[in-house]
């Protein structure tokens, strides 16, 4: 079995218990506009610039039969019209044009996540994130299964976006879900990302009823989800399913936009993350919520 993958993080302290290694894997059902990853969007590989490696020589413009590729004063990427021969990037002497993630197989997969597990009887262990890890859900079982197999403590990073009969399937599985909740009204769930949210807080109350280790995160984003009435309403629907919720925050991260500008896509959010007196605000929403385990960053 083979799955896409576009990014390893290893030594991660963020994505579950202890040090980890995270596997980043590519396709999601959402588009919401600050995503921190955009290189994760779409299922498979995309040509990808980074111009600080350019020598603006040409080489990869005459070698590109699809005239998918176009020079000024960096390359431009007619995404639609590349058909991804790669010819380009067997042309690039600096590696300036190279894909946005790749093919593995499970095996492969399952080495990679093993390289560091010296490092998980320590409490950590492995995370499968992305893009959305049930837009390869068949690939993320088989790498589940392999690491339960090994004895190793596993994590998955999921907006819940999926039949639950699916996610039935991933409760003796994974040790903890690290599950985002964005919006809690669906009609500005669906007019922002795209897809209703009424299938992710139903797969929250699930695992909830299931006993399964959850951890509940927001993104604040500046103009989007960072309101006052989205936070509390989303943190009075988390306690109000498990009194013991735990609940997190997530800052603001802005580093993001250069690889809009690789991509030569506008990033629409503005701004830069929120000081700490501004975080002290909306963990008083939690509070005032009746959250009792709150997550720091």
């Amino acid at each position: 079995m083979n799955g896409f993958v576009f990014e390893v993080k290893r030594f991660a302290v963020h994505d579950g218990p202890g040090l980890r290694t995270t596997l980043f894997l590519k396709g999601c059902p959402l588009r919401c506009p600050w995503c921190q990853n955009p290189e994760g969007l779409h299922l498979e590989p995309r040509l990808w610039y980074k111009e600080a490696d350019c020598l603006r020589c040409g080489n990869c413009v005459a070698a590109c039969q699809e005239r998918a590729l176009a020079l000024d004063e960096r390359v431009h990427i007619d995404q639609v019209a590349c058909v991804l021969c790669k010819r380009c990037l067997d042309a690039c002497p600096t590696g300036a044009l190279l894909l946005d993630g790749r093919e593995v197989s499970a095996d492969e997969a399952e080495e990679t996540l093993l390289q560091d597990a010296v490092f998980y009887a320590e409490g950590g262990g492995i995370t499968l994130s992305g893009g959305e890890v049930m837009a390869q859900w068949p690939f993320a079982l088989e790498l589940l299964r392999r690491m339960r197999a090994r004895g190793v403590d596993t994590a998955i990073e999921t907006c819940l976006l999926v039949k639950q009969d699916v996610l039935s399937r991933f409760l003796g599985l994974v040790d903890h879900f690290i599950v985002d909740i964005k919006y809690f009204d669906g009609a500005e769930h669906r007019r922002v990302l795209g897809e209703s949210n009424e299938l992710i807080l139903a797969n929250y109350r699930y695992l909830v009823e299931k006993g399964a280790d959850v951890l509940v995160r927001t993104p604040l984003i500046p103009g989007y989800t960072a309101t006052e009435a989205n936070i509390r309403a989303i943190a009075r629907f988390v306690r109000l399913t498990d009194a013991n919720a735990r609940y997190e925050l997530l800052n603001f991260n802005p580093l993001c936009r250069s690889k809009y500008a690789a991509l030569e896509e506008d990033y629409p959010v503005s701004g830069q993350p929120f000081s700490a007196g501004e975080m002290e605000a909306f963990y008083a929403i939690l509070r005032e919520e009746g959250i009792a385990n709150i997550v720091r960053e």
